[in-house]
């Protein structure tokens, strides 16, 4: 939540117009994070036993996310689907977007659903949709009706980024009744796997969104232990390895044979990866676990400018394995 000194008015009322867009009073997070902001050192005594305010509100929000996920909720809410199902119209007839999300998007901040709106719509959307969120115990489900816009503007705009929202997360998205995307849920998706899919894609613009969610592990590793910079590095997309570093990543993982993201770029000659990953203080000095390290991979494969600039920061061309294989023989 942003705010500009002075851009809110000393009464409570204006204080809540303000943060409406931002948080869900059903679920006490508005209450919850101004308390670790204001009263975090704040106590109070029940029945003689004195508790944190900040640890009860963490305990009730766990409490009513158990209660809101469950099975009894879930059976009340298809009951009450079923029966009021006639009273679901659309909005003066305009447009309605309804997308349903994998079920990890449930932890994801409204700002990062804002986000996503921005990038499904061909042009900033600005309406609140905090009240038009409804968060089941499989997914996330957002339905709007759609200012500006007419119906087939959006299904042809919305088809355009079909890959992107599978990456993403979206799994199913109707304009209407016109299906754009629909996809079976997956109870195993995760923000990790998307972004190790994302960049195996090709997909720059699914990997900084991944990325500005800040809540994927950027170093997560498949099971071969490569990170999504590993990966990239393999394929050589170069704008996908610049929003990885830029984002953090980190340049000195090994796999499970110890190969690191220069080893990579190395022997598939992608040099300008190679001085990307120099610049963000990858160690060229690592070896694999056969003894080899970056100067011998790029030798082994006929990659000599590679192996020219790896001498220039100071590897060690005379260094040899185990079995005598050196970057000259």
């Amino acid at each position: 939540m942003k705010w500009e000194h002075g851009s809110v008015d000393s009464n409570i009322d204006d204080i809540f117009k303000k943060i409406r867009p931002y948080y869900d009073f059903l679920d006490c997070k508005l209450l919850l994070d101004m308390s670790k902001e204001f009263l975090k050192d704040v106590t109070f005594t029940d029945d003689g036993v004195t508790y944190k305010l900040v640890d009860a509100l963490q305990s009730h929000t766990q409490r009513s996310k158990r209660l809101r996920t469950s099975n009894t909720v879930s059976a009340l809410k298809k009951l009450l689907q079923k029966q009021f199902k006639q009273f679901d119209k659309n909005m003066d007839n305009l447009p309605c977007i309804n997308l349903q999300l994998q079920t990890c998007w449930e932890d994801i901040s409204i700002d990062g659903l804002y986000e996503l709106i921005k990038k499904l719509l061909p042009q900033k959307y600005r309406q609140s949709i905090m009240e038009y969120i409804e968060i089941t115990s499989k997914c996330v489900v957002i339905k709007l009706h759609i200012l500006d816009f007419t119906a087939d503007s959006l299904i042809e705009y919305t088809g355009g980024k079909l890959q992107f929202m599978h990456l993403i997360g979206i799994f199913s998205l109707y304009i209407n009744d016109h299906p754009v995307l629909q996809e079976d849920e997956n109870m195993s998706f995760t923000f990790e796997l998307a972004l190790l899919e994302a960049v195996t894609a090709g997909n720059n613009e699914a990997v900084e969104f991944l990325l500005q969610l800040e809540t994927v592990n950027i170093d997560h590793t498949n099971e071969e232990g490569k990170t999504a910079l590993m990966l990239a590095c393999e394929i050589g997309h170069e704008d996908i390895v610049h929003s990885l570093l830029s984002a953090g990543a980190d340049v000195n993982i090994q796999d499970n044979k110890g190969w690191t993201a220069l080893m990579i770029a190395s022997e598939h000659n992608h040099i300008s990866i190679i001085h990307m990953l120099l610049q963000a203080n990858a160690n060229p000095h690592l070896k694999k676990s056969n003894g080899s390290n970056a100067v011998i991979i790029a030798s082994d494969n006929g990659n000599v400018e590679v192996v020219e600039l790896l001498i220039s920061k100071g590897v060690d061309y005379k260094y040899q394995r185990e079995d005598g294989v050196n970057a000259f023989m």
